[in-house]
């Protein structure tokens, strides 16, 4: 969770830096295509999600929350979050023949059903955290990474 929140204070402290690249043609690609996937995707969207199930919170506790809608929204977001996925693990099959045993490709496909509710909200987590400490300038570094090499072959 550490390396997640570093990435989202690194990921905020570069957008800041080069804000002027956002929708810039003069920078081509990078300023028409990959700052605003970085921008509305890798930063925005943690927050926005964070945010979302606060007031889901919120409207269900003033009970102003339509149950009918939030089930059936949120049942098709996480069908289609494990549709992408199985796509995803099927084309790799497909592609590079990496996963031989079916208990390997069954494991996969278990995963991506656990994914939407144990790993992503952690991510989320994460993203909020850096978010929240880069924002409110809390100090907190980088950590240090030791480096061991590689070992000689034998």
């Amino acid at each position: 969770m550490n390396q997640r929140d570093r990435w989202a204070r690194g990921n905020l402290e570069t957008l800041f830096k080069h804000k002027d690249m956002l929708f810039n043609s003069k920078y081509g690609r990078l300023g028409l295509l990959s700052y605003p996937y970085w921008f509305f995707y890798e930063w925005l969207s943690p927050l926005l999600e964070f945010f979302g199930f606060i007031t889901i919170l919120l409207f269900a506790f003033l009970g102003i929350l339509n149950w009918e809608f939030f089930f059936m929204i949120t049942l098709a977001i996480f069908l289609f979050s494990i549709m992408i996925s199985f796509y995803a693990i099927l084309w790799d099959v497909y592609s590079y023949h990496q996963y031989q045993k079916t208990k390997d490709l069954l494991i996969l496909m278990g995963l991506a059903i656990l994914e939407p509710f144990i790993f992503h909200p952690i991510v989320v987590y994460a993203a909020v955290r850096g978010n929240y400490k880069k924002l409110f300038k809390i100090k907190s570094g980088w950590g240090s990474q030791v480096r061991k090499g590689f070992a000689k072959a034998s």
